[in-house]
């Protein structure tokens, strides 16, 4: 590390050998470089991590239906847990587990209407470049055109 230190002062000082001075610029490189705070990391979210969640959200909703329909061992101490709740009514667990699947189909379903709806205004966005750049070229031609009836 010393070394390195000792290395950038000669190069950055004036009076550096000339048969060294071809390697200045890669020791002011290295010091900018040093210099410069890499960018923080964002946080991407995309379509994988979207169906990841979906997904374990189902299996989430199949093992409390597995565990709720799991032949009881001691009928009077069975427990369901449904989203951390402890019931003890078989009937009324197996309704929570239906409106949570419920809820989560629901929500399936808008993360899928909203992906399309982006994927919509991606496609209509291209289109908009694509129409742009043939007014262009229209209007080129009709500058064109005007230069050549001013001409004649």
């Amino acid at each position: 590390m010393d070394e390195e230190r000792d290395l950038q002062r000669y190069f950055a000082g004036s009076e550096i050998h000339a048969s060294l001075e071809t390697y200045r610029p890669m020791f002011t490189f290295f010091a900018e470089e040093r210099a410069v705070e890499p960018p923080a990391k964002k946080a991407k979210t995309s379509k994988i991590s979207l169906y990841a969640s979906i997904i374990t959200g189902i299996a989430a909703c199949i093992a409390i239906l597995f565990m709720a329909g799991f032949p009881k061992m001691k009928p009077d101490n069975y427990v369901y847990f449904v989203d951390g709740q402890r019931i003890y009514d078989e009937t009324a667990a197996l309704e929570l587990a239906e409106n949570k699947l419920q809820l989560l189909a629901a929500s399936m379903q808008t993360a899928k209407n909203s992906m399309a709806a982006f994927d919509i205004l991606h496609e209509t966005g291209q289109s908009l470049q694509q129409l742009s750049k043939i007014s262009e070229a229209f209007q080129q031609v009709e500058n064109k055109l005007d230069v050549f009836r001013i001409g004649n």
